[in-house]
């Protein structure tokens, strides 16, 4: 056999294991920035407010690209599906968290 035929053992441990980890971090940032309103007042405020705005499109990114890891994943067996779907948790409470508070300012603002 040649060696052009030959399978190499480690090429298949060369290969990017697909674990969810952008999910879970995407989302585990988005969450956070959900809660740095609540920081000590002195924080500056650019601190405390700015990450706001990131918590939707974190929340979003963080769904989309867990269900993209889950769905590679869909064929292997040996896969662990957990930071991709806990990836999905997050964004999606980061994202009804948002809609939420949005929903109710308005409401607010409107019945003034």
């Amino acid at each position: 056999m040649s060696s052009a035929h030959q399978i190499d053992p480690l090429e298949e441990e060369a290969r990017p294991q697909l674990t969810g980890a952008w999910s879970l971090m995407l989302g585990s940032m988005a969450v956070v920035a959900i809660g740095c309103p609540v920081l000590p007042e002195s924080v500056p405020n650019q601190l405390r407010y700015f990450p706001v705005y990131f918590v939707l499109p974190l929340g979003v990114w963080a769904v989309v690209s867990g269900a993209i890891a889950l769905r590679r994943m869909r064929g292997d067996e040996g896969a662990c599906r957990n930071r991709a779907g806990a990836g999905v948790t997050l964004g999606t409470v980061a994202i009804v968290t948002a809609v939420v508070t949005i929903v109710r300012a308005v409401w607010a603002l409107i019945n003034i």
